[in-house]
């Protein structure tokens, strides 16, 4: 049986020299779970109903493009990248509402798990329409 030390030299051995890739998701994902931790945590009153639904396409929004990132590093195709990196943010999303269900104050609700995987989607979108461009624009040269 491996150990989750094991696990994770081996883990950071096959991925030595791409950590610039995939870090920055690893912090950002961390970064929502801690939020995602604070009991009680309320919207502030804005005077606007859905202001908690934008904060979570932001967040998953930043997720998304992290993450479309940390796939483009292992030189994957365009549709692969998209593919894998809106299943890893959805999944993210959905296992963050759950989490929620166990923090006192919180609780788990579908539109969040929409907001999360709409912010994804369109900057995993995003992300993979301007490797196309640039790799068209490197073709052309």
């Amino acid at each position: 049986m491996v150990s989750p030390l094991e696990l994770i030299i081996i883990f950071n051995l096959m991925l030595k020299g791409r950590k610039k890739y995939y870090l920055p998701a690893i912090i950002w994902a961390v970064l929502i779970m801690i939020v995602s931790s604070i009991p009680d945590l309320s919207t502030p009153v804005v005077g606007f109903t859905w202001i908690d639904k934008i904060a979570h396409f932001c967040e998953y929004f930043i997720l998304g493009f992290l993450t479309a990132y940390a796939v483009s590093g292992f030189n994957r195709k365009t549709w692969s990248i998209f593919l894998i990196s809106v299943l890893m943010a959805a999944v993210y999303g959905v296992l963050d509402e759950f989490h929620q269900l166990l923090v006192p104050g919180r609780f788990m609700e579908g539109w969040d798990m929409v907001a999360d995987f709409l912010g994804s989607i369109l900057a995993v979108a995003l992300f993979v329409r301007f490797l196309q461009r640039k790799a068209r624009a490197s073709f052309r040269d």
